[in-house]
Parts: C-alpha cells; sequence; structure tokens
C-alpha cells in the first residue's frame, strides 16, 4: 500500500501539530518525564513503536484541528480586517492566468493563518504556565504572521485586480 501524503499537509497540519506537543513536552517536562518512564518501565519495543506512531497520529490530529480552528475562527478576523478578493473575481482571475502565483499566495497564506492560531493557543499555555519570556515570544509570532497574512491579502487583492483588468483590457481589444 502507497500512501502520499501532500506537501501542503506536512507543512499546514503535521509540523504545527508536532510543534504544539513538543511545546508541551517541554512546558509540561515533569510530567512527560513520568510518563516516558512508565513506558521505559514496561520493557516492550512493540508499545515504544506503537507510542511512537501514536504520537505522529496524534500531531497530525491536533495539526489538523489547529487548521481547522484557524480557518472558522482566524480568517474571518482576518478578512474583516485586511479585506479579501471575492471569490468569483478570485477564481476568475485563475481563470484568466494567474493560477500559479494565486495558488501559491493562497497556501502561504493558509500557512500564516494556521501559524497564527498555533501561537494563539499556545500563548493560552504558555500564560496558564506562567513563563512570561515564551508568552512575549508567541505574541510576538502571532504578530509577525498576521503581518504576513496581511501581506499576501494585499497581494492576493493586487493580483486578482491585476489580472482582470488585463483580461478586461485584451476583451475590450479583440472587440474593436
Amino acid at each position: 500500500m502507497e500512501t502520499k501524503v501532500p506537501f501542503y499537509n506536512i507543512v499546514n497540519i503535521f509540523l504545527p501539530g508536532l510543534v504544539f506537543i513538543g511545546s508541551f513536552i517541554l512546558l509540561f517536562l515533569n510530567e512527560t518525564k513520568i510518563l516516558v518512564d512508565s513506558v521505559v518501565s514496561l520493557d516492550s519495543i512493540g508499545l515504544e513503536v506503537l507510542i511512537t506512531v501514536s504520537c505522529f497520529a496524534i500531531a497530525y490530529e491536533i495539526g489538523y484541528i489547529i487548521f481547522r480552528l484557524g480557518a472558522v475562527l482566524i480568517e474571518p478576523i482576518l478578512k474583516k480586517i485586511f479585506g479579501w478578493a471575492q471569490y468569483e473575481r478570485f477564481v476568475a482571475a485563475k481563470k484568466a492566468g494567474a493560477e500559479k502565483s494565486l495558488e501559491m499566495l493562497s497556501r502561504e497564506y493558509g500557512y500564516a493563518r494556521t501559524q497564527i492560531t498555533l501561537f494563539i493557543f499556545l500563548s493560552i499555555v504558555i500564560g496558564i504556565k506562567m513563563h512570561w519570556v515564551l508568552l512575549g515570544v508567541c505574541v510576538l509570532c502571532v504578530v509577525l504572521f498576521t503581518l504576513t497574512a496581511r501581506g499576501h491579502i494585499k497581494k492576493t487583492i493586487t493580483t486578482v485586480d491585476k489580472y482582470l483588468t488585463e483580461n478586461n483590457k485584451s476583451k475590450v481589444e479583440n472587440n474593436d
């Protein structure tokens, strides 16, 4: 059985899940050591493999939840603050020749949106644990990725407008 995981899923779902779990392990290091010691004391190689595979599956699921929460919670906020190209115009610009650049901008925007969501959740957990320096780093990451998303939104709007304007000009010239 051959299974291929798209690169987009690795970057946008699996890696945020791993970062979230890794951050949890670091934040709850003592509890993690107790858990690892209890697994190691069972002295079963098969169990360690099962736990490793389970951790990767859990990381993917957590990453997927973060990804979807970003789409449901963060995206409407970003669109309200920074605007967005209407879907019909986006599709029309793709058909007019902007497919590759709009797909790249859309992927990068999605990645930034997922990172915003990840660092918001990490900020909450880190705030509860009262690690103020790490909280500051997470807040800076939220700001950084929000600015990144804003840049991709503005580039997307500009690209859509450019391709639709060029497409309309060529239609007018062809009719003359």
